[in-house]
């Protein structure tokens, strides 16, 4: 009997063990079905992305979404991707006749890999228009006596073009190339182009309110000129104004290029919607996941493929591949023209030179004519004989001592 129970028990027990090799078997292949892109599992993940990309497969809606709001913001590691999906976006962009794109790119890879554009070099010997002003300013610093506040900034002024001018005034698609190195100088001449097309788009849709032209300004390393404190400066209340109505007053949008979320102005960033694509950084990934409702997202920004976006649109949040872009042509560079050269002015004429002029003309009296050239070596006018010695000169001044020594 107990050698039976013994036999049952074992059995049991092998049979226990073959049920959780079974079940260790089973979840092995779950693992592998889920992680392995040769099975079907990956296939229906596959699927499930192709569907969420489908959405702005063709760029078309992404620019419809623009055209809805202020516009975009592309953050991402260098080297993802950023300014070839700006140039894909851009040359969709430029396929709608009512849209005019302006680039401000103080990056050289615009006019270096989009292809063709009309490309203006700003900050040259040719084109120069923000300058500084050597003034330094001597301030007194409050409740402190005798203390004086010395301010180093560099100041910058806008010399005024009416080629630019004119050229914006075009609605013509361009590509600022600038070679300025200093933000706030590159900041100000954004703020001038910026501020140009604000006030000219306003005035056309206050003439006609069926005016349905649209602007896209991309704005290239926008944390060069447009850092966390940079719209806090006294400079940028105007740009500031400009920037929040642009939309609902001008019809502008913008598509802004940035490397770290948190080096830019968030009076910028949460005003446009973010295009996410790889991110280490923890002060930018920390103000990402802030954004995101669900962990997936959080964790797929960490390792996303390049050209790889995950687009915060406020609802399903697809994840998008942009196509490889391909170059078409070359920049085609505007250069305002030369300033001609001063002619001086002729000399007025003396009077006596109208004299003789009058004399040689009408010749009265039969003379021969008058030259204007006048010796003024005065020794042709001197009288004194140039052969007299030096002794007769010497007998001259004795004698002239005598006279004297005979009137005292």
């Amino acid at each position: 009997m107990y050698d039976f129970m013994a036999f049952l028990l074992q059995k049991s027990r092998k049979m226990a063990q073959k049920k959780r090799n079974i079940s260790k078997i089973c979840y092995i292949f779950v693992n592998l079905v889920h992680h392995s892109p040769h099975l079907e599992g990956e296939s229906t993940e596959n699927n499930q992305n192709q569907n969420n990309e489908g959405i702005h497969s063709d760029l078309s809606n992404i620019l419809t979404d623009i055209k809805q709001h202020l516009g975009l913001i592309l953050v991402a590691e260098s080297g993802h991707g950023k300014s070839f999906t700006a140039f894909s976006i851009v040359k969709e962009a430029l396929k709608d006749q009512n849209m005019t794109v302006i680039i401000l790119s103080p990056s050289s890879i615009w006019k270096r890999n989009y292809g063709f554009i009309n490309c203006v070099q700003v900050g040259t010997s040719e084109f120069n228009p923000i300058v500084a002003i050597d003034k330094t300013d001597i301030e007194n610093v409050q409740f402190l006596r005798d203390t004086i506040h010395i301010n180093l900034d560099k100041k910058y002024s806008y010399i005024k073009s009416q080629w630019l001018e004119d050229l914006l005034r075009s609605k013509a698609s361009l590509l600022f190339d600038i070679h300025y190195l200093n933000g706030r100088r590159i900041k100000y001449f954004e703020s001038v182009v910026l501020e140009y097309i604000f006030k000219m788009q306003k005035s056309a849709i206050d003439k006609d309110p069926t005016y349905k032209h649209h602007y896209l300004i991309v704005l290239e390393e926008a944390q060069t000129s447009f850092g966390t404190y940079s719209m806090n400066s006294d400079d940028s209340l105007e740009l500031f104004s400009l920037f929040t109505i642009s939309r609902s007053d001008a019809f502008i949008h913008y598509l802004v290029l940035g490397q770290r979320l948190n080096d830019i102005s968030c009076k910028i960033v949460e005003r446009l919607r973010v295009f996410c694509g790889l991110t280490l950084g923890e002060n930018s990934l920390r103000k990402l996941k802030a954004m995101m409702p669900n962990e997936e997202t959080k964790k797929r920004i960490q390792c996303l493929p390049k050209r790889h976006w995950i687009y915060l649109n406020g609802s399903t949040n697809p994840e998008l591949v942009i196509s490889e872009y391909k170059k078409e042509g070359s920049v085609k560079y505007l250069k305002p023209e030369p300033n001609p050269k001063r002619t001086e002015p002729k000399p007025k004429e003396s009077l006596v030179l109208r004299y003789m002029k009058f004399v040689n003309k009408f010749n009265p009296f039969g003379t021969e004519p008058m030259t204007e050239s006048i010796n003024l070596d005065p020794n042709t006018y001197d009288t004194e004989n140039k052969q007299e010695s030096e002794e007769d000169a010497l007998e001259e001044d004795n004698a002239l001592l005598e006279e004297e020594d005979d009137l005292w």
